[in-house]
C-alpha cells in the first residue's frame, strides 16, 4: 500500500470531537497538543489539521493498515 493509499485509508477512521462529541472521518479533524482531536467548529488556533498531523506519521506501521495476513 502507498503512502498516498495509507493517508486515504486511515483518514476514513471515524473519531469523536472531543468539543460537542460529534462523530467524524479524521482526515475532517485537528489534533490537539495532549493528543484529542476536535471538528472544524470546536478547534483553536493551535491545532493540527489532519493533512498536517498524518504527513509526519508513519502510516505503514499502523496494525489496522497491514494487509491481512489470509
Amino acid at each position: 500500500m502507498s503512502t498516498e493509499e495509507s493517508k486515504l485509508k486511515f483518514g476514513k477512521r471515524i473519531q469523536r470531537c472531543y468539543g460537542c462529541f460529534v462523530a467524524f472521518h479524521l482526515k475532517d479533524m485537528y489534533l490537539g497538543e495532549d493528543a484529542t482531536y476536535f471538528c472544524e467548529h470546536c478547534k483553536d488556533d493551535t491545532m493540527f489539521h489532519f493533512d498536517d498531523f498524518s504527513a509526519v506519521l508513519d502510516l505503514s506501521s499502523m496494525p489496522s493498515l497491514q494487509p491481512d495476513a489470509d
